[in-house]
């Protein structure tokens, strides 16, 4: 059981905040779930009402948490976050963060390049291609729109019942003998059309995470051009720096 260590320096809103973090992070306090309330958490700890109050406000700031009036402190989804020189796909990274992917797939067809997928995935414009249109879902809920334009310079087509909603297409493309060996992305934050907005269930106001990635095989060959759309509100980006060395 956890106690809060009066005898240390460290404060005793910042140990409080530390175990309540990892209760909600362990799914202790599950998502959508109503915290204990103040004069519970102030009795289990021994602790002061200020010092609880301190604890859950930080909590609330780093968005943990948020207190909704007649209700309680709610536990609130947290954001994904990604390191963005690991080249992985969505199913990945969603795996790697504990969470459990998924999708929806809303078009498979094939059509002809425009001049923007024609640059990007290294064919003559009006060349036939595959467009892959997929909601993905986070934990069930959606989060994001991806489309996929796959090039057909190689010895396999996706078809739409090739698909389920668990469906990895970076697995697809192994199982096909086609071995991805990295991908140049771009990342933005942008205002989505009305259409995707309403895929997302977004408001009119809400922005979104755009990234735009083309993926490459391991003999530098275009596979795919994707244009992707993320709920702001779901993800983070984490990206670890480090500084060269001058001798």
């Amino acid at each position: 059981m956890a106690v809060i260590d009066k005898q240390t320096n460290v404060p005793m809103h910042a140990q409080l905040y530390q175990i309540l973090q990892k209760r909600i992070t362990e799914g202790v306090y599950p998502v959508n779930s109503v915290m204990p309330s103040e004069a519970d958490i102030q009795s289990e700890f021994e602790v002061s009402r200020i010092t609880v109050r301190r604890a859950v406000s930080d909590l609330e700031r780093d968005g943990y948490v948020r207190k909704k009036r007649g209700s309680g402190t709610i536990v609130l989804p947290q954001k994904t976050y990604h390191d963005r020189f690991q080249f992985t796909g969505y199913s990945e990274d969603a795996i790697a963060h504990g969470n459990h992917p998924g999708s929806i797939v809303l078009e498979c067809v094939d059509l002809p390049a425009d001049i923007r997928v024609s640059e990007m995935l290294k064919v003559e414009p009006g060349e036939t291609v595959t467009y892959l249109k997929r909601l993905r879902l986070l934990n069930g809920k959606i989060n994001g729109l991806h489309e996929t334009y796959i090039s057909h310079r190689y010895d396999f087509r996706i078809r739409i019942t090739d698909f389920d909603s668990m469906t990895s297409l970076y697995d697809y493309y192994d199982k096909h003998g086609i071995i991805l060996d990295s991908a140049d992305e771009s990342i933005s934050a942008k205002m989505p059309n009305s259409a995707i907005r309403k895929e997302l269930y977004m408001d009119e106001n809400q922005p979104v995470f755009y990234r735009e990635r083309v993926t490459y095989d391991s003999k530098g060959g275009v596979v795919e051009y994707s244009r992707n759309y993320y709920r702001a509100d779901d993800y983070n980006y984490f990206v670890h720096l480090t500084k060269d060395k001058v001798n």
